[in-house]
């Protein structure tokens, strides 16, 4: 569960601050909530980041869950806006 909240928060924030995948290769951050650890899990457990991030990220045009709750063997499509190197999706 780790291992796929890590890659889709990794693709999300790449998106976020609109670095070229080529250039970012590791990202660390830790983040305090003022919530109890049950609340900020669920998000994690059922695609609830994804809704919440995906709208504040002007990298993004849509995001697409094609299989599954957001647990193992879930499959999201991320859809880019456009750019000059002609990357256009993401699917995980």
């Amino acid at each position: 569960m780790l291992k796929q909240f890590s890659l889709v928060f990794f693709v999300l924030f790449a998106c976020y601050v609109g670095v070229n995948s080529r250039e970012l290769k590791h990202i660390t951050k830790e983040l305090e909530v003022n919530a109890p650890a049950y609340e900020a899990w669920e998000l994690y457990r059922n695609l609830g980041l994804i809704n919440i991030i995906v709208p504040k990220l002007p990298n993004v045009q849509s995001t697409q869950v094609l299989k599954g709750d957001g647990g193992v063997g879930t499959v999201a499509k991320t859809t880019f806006v456009p750019d000059e190197a002609g990357n256009s999706s993401y699917t995980e």
